[in-house]
């Protein structure tokens, strides 16, 4: 049956859906040998494009799952705050120091002094764009140009730009007000993650951000993508010229805790090495100070485009009043404002209201209510009952939200009130496409764009080809966190064989790997990327036959330490950034014991702490005898080894240029 909505929306597929309806209708009209032969021809295609559809659906679960798996460590960052921070007595007064101060917002006049752009020299060797005088259209589309050629702004204009916005942004109100009385429509772009060919795409398909021609930008401009810090100038360029049609919501990686993780950090570091702990502190600060959401003003309907989505907590009275840029990192609780440790049962509830704002997803299983995010380990689900409440409430019409790739580039759930829109195409290697919303005064339904830069024609390709050239990223992923849990793992499943034959039951493996890894994936269907069987089960010793985890700096007698820092090198960078305030890139044989100690106290609840395997850690971490942590050293020497031949790479024929857009990028595009 068509719905009516769809059809609304996507009107050239339900017009390709009647057709198909019609000419399934003649076929069975049709008696002869021939016609008959043709419609067993199209329902064996018709089952095989079915089976590729599930296999591609199978494969994006997979994605979906590792994505969040990967996103588990922000949840245990928190948490290990919280415990670390009411338990601070027991620390010493340096670390604990530090711990308080990653919550704490930016000292505004030593933020001031150490970025001031008037004390900053322009070096006579220096190639890229200038800005002088006040920031025009003209400076915004040379700054395109530049950034098109991968040229980097001097950090004298980057601090111009970056305390230009600071100003505007410290003057809004928690949340934006979007008229389209006045503006007629507004483009809503969601993730961007550092990809600036889709961010240049989107302008050369859309128009150029003008009083005329609105924005919305729905968070996440910053991590992932190797381009961050100009897709952010280029969002903070067009809301210093047009600040009444450009509008910027904060996402969940707009947070300097998560982008320690994900790479804005490290590309803040590696582009400015001179100044990068002042601007590291300016774009801390400019993230806390983004607006929370939008409200837009469509006319028949009114529309709230939040990043992550809603719960059953969450008061948009409250989040109007609230002090948004006490919200440094969602990572870390701010200090109570009595004073005392812990937060009051207000303060803790608007923590959290926080915290769903930017987290939340719908419920993928269609339940109602709320209840805890199992796969993100942060915030919660929320079903469609607590969307229609919300909507009801409010007086509004939808909710749009991003935080979550999707396949199209967006996705309508909860009875198509929650819209999802994401802009990455090609997100991490994967082949989704990246969508754009537009909304028109007094329309009911939005335009959606989907496009793909880089686009590689997949219907072409064999289906085992597809699902190489997709899952590849994740897999990579999921070898990495098998093989730093490899003695557990190893453990588990030797005490499983009673045989001691090398073999288990599928299930008995299945269930292993889910309990050890703590995530929930269709291990039966992808045991043959994983693990040899035979007739007698699972060879799971197999599953280690293929990679090592290797450091070619040192190896260690104790295999499990070397995992235990695998295992924990998220954490460890994080912690080691906020304790090296100076950005220098080392730190003190004590001050690395210190950080082993804030993770083994947070994970064993505040428990002992064995001092002889910390100081193992330590020595075994001090490559050079000299006293002193050098962290990224270890970072880039840590890896885990594929010790197969590599398959060949992908050969240029499988590539198709579909049109030709911005900096060279493939493009494709449709409209529904």
């Amino acid at each position: 049956m068509n719905h009516p909505v769809l059809a609304q929306i996507v009107p050239q597929v339900a017009a390709m859906s009647d057709r198909a309806d019609k000419m399934k209708m003649v076929s069975k009209l049709s008696t002869s040998p021939g016609d008959r032969s043709a419609s067993k021809i199209q329902a064996a295609f018709r089952k095989h494009q079915a089976r590729l559809k599930l296999k591609k659906q199978a494969a994006w679960q997979i994605h979906e799952k590792l994505e969040y798996c990967s996103e588990q460590t922000e949840a245990k960052l928190k948490d290990m705050f919280e415990k670390l921070l009411k338990a601070s007595d027991t620390l010493s007064p340096s670390v604990t120091k530090l711990l308080h101060k990653a919550g704490l917002p930016v000292e505004e006049k030593e933020l001031l002094r150490l970025t001031n752009p008037d004390n900053i020299r322009i070096e006579s060797n220096y190639q890229g764009p200038h800005i002088e005088g006040p920031i025009t259209r003209k400076i915004f589309v040379d700054l395109i140009e530049a950034f098109k050629r991968g040229q980097i702004l001097h950090e004298k204009y980057v601090c111009e730009i970056l305390h230009q916005a600071r100003a505007i942004l410290k003057t809004l109100p928690n949340f934006n007000h979007i008229d389209l009385s006045y503006l007629r429509h507004v483009f809503i772009v969601g993730d961007l993650h550092g990809q600036l060919a889709d961010l240049l795409h989107i302008f050369n398909s859309n128009g150029l951000p003008s009083i005329d021609n609105a924005y919305l930008f729905n968070g996440d401009f910053v991590d992932r993508g190797r381009n961050s810090v100009e897709v952010l100038l280029l969002l903070l360029v067009a809301l210093i010229l047009y600040p009444s049609s450009v509008f910027l919501n904060r996402g969940n990686h707009e947070d300097i805790m998560v982008t320690v993780r994900y790479g804005f950090y490290n590309e803040v570091n590696q582009k400015y090495r001179t100044r990068k702990a002042p601007l590291i502190d300016l774009f801390k600060d400019i993230f806390s100070w983004l607006p929370l959401y939008s409200y837009v003003d469509a006319g028949k309907c009114k529309i709230i485009i939040m990043h992550g989505g809603i719960s059953d907590k969450v008061n948009l009275k409250k989040l109007n009043h609230l002090s948004r840029n006490r919200y440094v990192s969602i990572e870390v609780s701010p200090q109570s404002k009595t004073g005392g440790k812990k937060l009051t049962e207000e303060e803790d509830n608007e923590y959290h209201q926080m915290q769903d704002l930017f987290w939340s997803d719908p419920d993928p299983r269609g339940r109602k209510g709320c209840r805890k995010n199992e796969d993100r380990k942060m915030a919660c689900f929320f079903g469609s009952d607590i969307t229609h409440q919300f909507l009801k409430k409010y007086n509004l019409s939808m909710l749009i939200r991003s935080h979550q790739v999707k396949q199209d580039g967006y996705e309508y759930t909860h009875d198509g009130k929650v819209l999802t829109v994401f802009s990455a195409s090609n997100y991490c290697g994967g082949s989704n496409w990246g969508a754009v919303v537009r909304w028109d005064y007094n329309e009911e339904e939005p335009w959606i764009i989907s496009f793909k830069t880089q686009a590689v024609e997949m219907e072409k390709l064999s289906f085992s080809k597809q699902v190489t050239l997709f899952e590849d990223p994740v897999y990579h992923s999921l070898i990495e966190k098998i093989m730093t849990n490899k003695t557990a793992l190893l453990k588990r499943l030797e005490k499983a064989d009673k045989n001691k034959n090398d073999h288990l039951p599928l299930t008995t493996w299945a269930d292993i790997m889910s309990d050890v890894l703590q995530v929930d994936l269709p291990w039966l269907i992808l045991r043959s990327k994983l693990v040899q069987e035979d007739e007698h089960g699972i060879l799971y010793k197999t599953m280690f036959n293929d990679y090592i985890l290797d450091n070619s700096k040192f190896q260690m007698s104790n295999a499990g330490i070397m995992e235990d820092l695998y295992m924990w090198k998220d954490m460890l960078l994080a912690l080691f950034n906020l304790i090296d305030y100076n950005h220098s890139g080392f730190i003190s044989r004590n001050e690395f014991a210190d950080i082993v100690k804030l993770i083994l106290y947070g994970e064993n609840d505040m428990g002992d702490v064995n001092d002889a395997y910390v100081e193992e850690l330590t020595s075994a971490m001090d490559f050079d005898k000299n006293g002193k942590i050098d962290f990224n050293e270890f970072l880039e020497s840590f890896r885990i080894v594929n010790i197969k031949k590599p398959p060949s790479s992908t050969k240029r024929s499988d590539i198709k240029n579909k049109t030709s857009g911005l900096n060279g990028t493939i493009i494709e595009e449709i409209r529904v």
